[in-house]
């Protein structure tokens, strides 16, 4: 009889579930399952903080569709990694959250005088979409598939499993483990129907000005193709969501900006509009005063999931599937069906309106004299340095709003943002997790430095793991997306100054190279040499605050809107 401990049990489980990396510490109560991973080719990567490893998840499974295992050792591990995990729960981002735990006679419940004793299973249970306990060595294949199972069913998320130390060092007998393969025990996602489809193919053929709005779930459906085969083939305006701007590439014929005049006059003026991937959630406004009347739009949507179906706006048809092949079969429905005559200037309407709007809001960037450095043009050159074919993943206030407008068209599952939680630090380990999983590729952090000031200690872990990213973090040492509100309420700003920080200098005490510029002739030079680097990277940018705070006023009210609702 083979003896098998749970730590290598566990291993055996999660890599035949396809994982790759766990993120986390060790410590006593997790070492046999660590001391398992290079046998099942599973790579450990330490971190510096519990919740960056949730973020380098999130990097990982947003740029290759990789679910890792995070780490949260028994009490403060467990803690630090909550608000990561929190994070994955918005993001739509599926990981393995294992926290670790004591011995069975001091937890659920600890007395006082445990050390480090927390019911870890409360704490976690609102955050996850499945949460629970491994008690016996014999049931740590079931439990794995269900907590798997719950994973995959509807929008992907995280879930949570305890193991109590004394189950990973227990033994068992091999031959009386089962571990299938996930197709004999999980089913396939929804599939529409050929009836449903054609009822959405009927309802978009015979509109005179059908619109496509695109979510981030297009880009994790790996449904960009038939989406776009689908615009091309009704010859309509596409918006994607502002989660989703990776899903169509901005430059396409067809692409229209949401937030601006375009996007208004498409909302407004389309007759059947299709919502594929997206919740249209407050990042999109979606308020009436935008759209079409509610009583005669008809709105389409295709969502994974049963809970985003009609969360904003009325539908008139909501269908619970897969998107790629729901697409993909939409894309062939429209094409042997003849369309009616077409409104013909509705497509050069929208992005006539949405090039006018934008010309005459980003004035405020051709206008900057000086004498300090435009965020936008520092946005500008990153994208002329690094090109299209990068991963670009962005962090902070409106470090992130700049980069949205001006960094270059991407390619699918290549633009990471913060944009569904609005978490702050995500950046330099989402970065790290990017790199991980596609490590000949070229990946790019934009970051404010409030942002990077919450994990910038992952950049030594990117030192160690040999990994090449280039974090360009833009320092004015201000919290400067707090500063609007306070002076106009308040007449003064209250704990926005946090200080300048030279990251460059606290790079290269990391193990990474480091540079700064305070001009763009710099910026440029700086990154020329970054991208000759066989390490990590981070360029120090002085940026002018006031240029910062200078958001062409529309624009900021749409931004602000997402708060406020419609003004």
């Amino acid at each position: 009889m083979a003896e098998l401990n749970g730590g290598r049990l566990l291993a055996r489980c999660l890599a035949n579930e396809g994982v790759r990396f766990v993120f986390g510490l060790p410590s006593p109560e997790i070492d046999p399952l660590l001391a398992a991973l290079d046998e099942h080719g599973m790579r450990l990567v330490p971190i510096r903080h519990e919740a960056a490893g949730a973020h380098m998840a999130e990097g990982l499974y947003k740029t290759t569709g990789q679910v890792a295992v995070v780490i949260g050792n028994p009490g403060p591990g467990s803690a630090n990694l909550l608000a990561g995990v929190i994070t994955a729960r918005h993001e739509g981002v599926p990981l393995v959250a294992i926290t670790s735990q004591h011995r069975l006679g001091i937890v659920y419940p600890s007395p006082p005088s445990t050390f480090q004793g927390q019911d870890q299973l409360d704490v976690y249970r609102p955050a996850v979409k499945w949460g629970g306990p491994i008690f016996s060595w014999d049931r740590i294949p079931e439990v794995v598939r269900l907590a798997f199972r719950e994973m995959w069913t509807g929008r992907p998320g995280p879930v949570h499993i305890e193991l109590p130390a004394p189950v990973l060092y227990a033994t068992g007998d091999e031959s009386s483990v089962r571990v299938p393969a996930p197709a004999a025990y999980r089913a396939p996602l929804p599939e529409a129907s050929e009836a449903r489809i054609a009822e959405v193919a009927d309802l978009l053929a015979s509109a005179a000005r059908p619109l496509v709005i695109a979510g981030s779930g297009v880009d994790r459906a790996a449904a960009n193709e038939a989406l776009l085969a689908v615009v091309e083939r009704l010859g309509c305006p596409v918006i994607a969501s502002m989660a989703g701007r990776a899903v169509v590439p901005l430059d396409h014929p067809n692409a229209v900006y949401g937030l601006g005049a375009g996007g208004d006059l498409a909302k407004r003026e389309a007759d059947v509009v299709l919502v594929a991937g997206s919740r249209l959630g407050n990042l999109d406004l979606p308020y009436d005063k935008y759209w079409g009347d509610p009583a005669t739009q008809r709105v389409v949507q295709i969502d994974v999931d049963p809970r985003h179906i009609g969360v904003t706006r009325p539908v008139a048809l909501g269908i619970v599937a897969d998107l790629k092949p729901a697409l993909a079969s939409l894309a062939s429905a429209l094409e042997v069906r003849r369309a009616r005559a077409r409104d013909p200037g509705f497509l050069a309407r929208c992005r006539r309106a949405a090039e006018e709007w934008w010309g005459e809001q980003m004035r405020v960037v051709e206008s900057w004299a000086g004498p300090g450095l435009h965020p936008a043009r520092v946005i500008q050159a990153i994208g002329t340095a690094f090109g299209p074919g990068a991963i670009y993943v962005t962090d902070g206030g409106f470090t992130s709003l700049w980069a949205y407008w001006f960094l270059p068209p991407t390619r699918p599952r290549s633009y990471l943002s913060i944009l569904e939680l609005g978490m702050l630090g995500t950046g330099v380990p989402a970065a790290l997790g990017a790199k991980l999983g596609s490590p000949a590729r070229e990946v790019v952090c934009v970051t404010g430095d409030g942002a990077a000031g919450f994990h910038f200690m992952e950049m030594q872990s990117a030192a160690r793991e040999g990994a090449k990213i280039t974090v360009i973090v833009f320092a004015e040492g201000s919290w400067s997306m707090e500063v609007p509100n306070e002076q106009m309420l308040y007449g003064r700003n209250f704990g926005t100054e946090m200080g300048t920080v030279r990251w460059d200098v606290v790079a290269r005490g990391l193990g990474c190279e480091g540079f700064y510029a305070e001009s763009l002739a710099e910026v440029e030079a700086a990154l020329a040499k970054a991208r000759a680097v066989a390490g990590p990277v981070v360029i120090c940018v002085r940026t002018d605050r006031a240029a910062n705070l200078g958001v062409a006023p529309e624009a900021g009210l749409r931004f602000a809107e997402v708060y406020q609702g419609p003004m």
